[in-house]
């Protein structure tokens, strides 16, 4: 009977290293910015009813996944306060956020860097309605 539970101990205390270890790894993995910042590209025009909402569920999947979210909104031709609510929210926690007014004479309108910092990037254009499912927390 004792010999059983010196083997469960065992079992359990060696479980328990393990699990430090491999957090000790990760952590020390993520601590050395081995982590790569998510790159959402949002391109707006009028959406100043849902703008808001689009960048505060980014910045809370940021909070909640433990990841380095960076936002740039491209707005094309915006005729509402797009752009205002955008810079009113530029301090929002967790995210790192861009904001750029195109004009009609523009043709590319997605003509941002590809830096080796960002490991995914996505493109995002609300002006098509399914494209919103894409963020995080947002519902089509």
């Amino acid at each position: 009977m004792v010999a059983h539970l010196l083997w469960i101990l065992a079992v359990y205390g060696a479980a328990v290293a393990l699990v430090h270890i491999i957090h000790r790894r990760s952590r020390n993995g993520y601590d050395q910015g081995r982590t790569r910042t998510k790159h959402y590209v949002l391109i707006t025009s009028n959406h100043e009813h849902r703008v808001e909402w689009y960048l505060r569920a980014l910045s809370l999947y940021a909070l909640l996944s433990g990841s380095r979210v960076k936002v740039t909104v491209l707005d094309k031709q915006s005729d509402d306060d797009t752009l205002k609510i955008v810079s009113r929210l530029k301090e929002l926690t967790g995210i790192e956020l861009e904001y750029h007014s195109l004009g009609a004479e523009d043709p590319n309108l997605v003509a941002t860097d590809r830096s080796p910092l960002y490991d995914l990037l996505f493109y995002v254009d609300l002006r098509l309605p399914r494209e919103a499912a894409r963020i995080p927390y947002v519902q089509g």
